[in-house]
């Protein structure tokens, strides 16, 4: 009884210790991934993707809505992380989701190279994607459509942020994206490029993706962000992707698929336009 004793008592005290360095271990692991060194690691932005081009810009047939590609990774053009270091961890910005991704949005800005693209943000935050486009495309110019409610202050981190790079090509627009870009189209303006990252209710989702395909130049690329964005429950009016969809529906024969993750990316139509489209998994 003595030994069975000294055995249990043994294996309860290891079991204890055991558990307190998981518990440790966690927590360096939980640190470690909250440290801005983490967020703006290279080899963690250095993610994978495959740029598979394609003859042209066409309408995508409902088979080809069900068939976005799913092609093996290849490896990230090493800019994104250039621009982590150059930009990135030179700027205020409390999240990195925009740097995990833009590697997704080579196949489109990679054509705009030398064009002078008109880009236009819907939803900018803290400015970190404005950043990205005026950093990829020197030569590009950017209206940012943003409320700037979000928290106090966050208007003037994102002046801050984009003056990194160069604020002289930015029109910042506050005002509620279903206001703003009535004016827009009223004002006959076109984008070559329109992110739309703003509200994330379905039916201000379809105003947004409705004003900014009118607002799309041909041979243009829309690309929405959240697309897989659930965490306002199952109800369809809480989640972009469902309208989203809805709207896609309505375009069906007008645009071609570019990628579909957590972002999706649509080409519109363009007859006869000169251009290449890279589909690729963004998940």
């Amino acid at each position: 009884m003595t030994v069975g004793s000294d055995i249990v008592d043994s294996l309860t005290a290891e079991n204890r210790l055991l558990r307190r360095e998981a518990r440790e271990l966690e927590a360096r692991v939980r640190a470690l991934e909250a440290s801005r060194w983490h967020r703006l690691n290279p080899r963690r932005l250095l993610r994978q993707v495959n740029e598979v081009a394609t003859d042209a810009v066409r309408p995508a047939s409902s088979l080809e809505r069900d068939l976005w590609s799913t092609a093996p990774d290849a490896d990230v053009d090493p800019r994104v992380a250039r621009f982590a270091a150059e930009v990135a961890a030179a700027g205020t910005f409390t999240r990195d989701t925009v740097v995990d991704r833009v590697s997704y949005w080579e196949p489109f800005l990679s054509r705009q190279e030398g064009r002078g693209a008109r880009i236009l943000e819907i939803g900018s935050y803290e400015g970190l994607s404005a950043c990205y486009f005026l950093w990829r495309l020197p030569d590009a110019s950017l209206t940012c459509v943003d409320t700037f409610d979000g928290r106090p202050g966050i208007e003037a981190i994102f002046d801050a942020n984009v003056a990194l790079v160069d604020a002289s090509r930015v029109r910042k627009v506050v005002g509620d994206s279903r206001r703003v870009l009535l004016d827009l189209v009223a004002e006959g303006a076109q984008a070559d490029i329109v992110y739309v990252d703003g509200s994330h209710l379905g039916l201000d989702v379809i105003v947004d993706a409705a004003l900014s395909w009118q607002l799309l130049a041909p041979g243009g690329t829309l690309v929405f962000d959240d697309y897989a964005f659930d965490h306002n429950g199952r109800d369809a009016l809480l989640r972009p992707g469902l309208a989203i969809d809805a709207f896609l529906t309505l375009v069906e024969g007008k645009y071609t698929p570019v990628f579909k993750g957590h972002q999706l990316a649509v080409a519109k139509w363009a007859p006869e336009a000169d251009v290449d489209i890279a589909a690729t998994d963004a998940s």
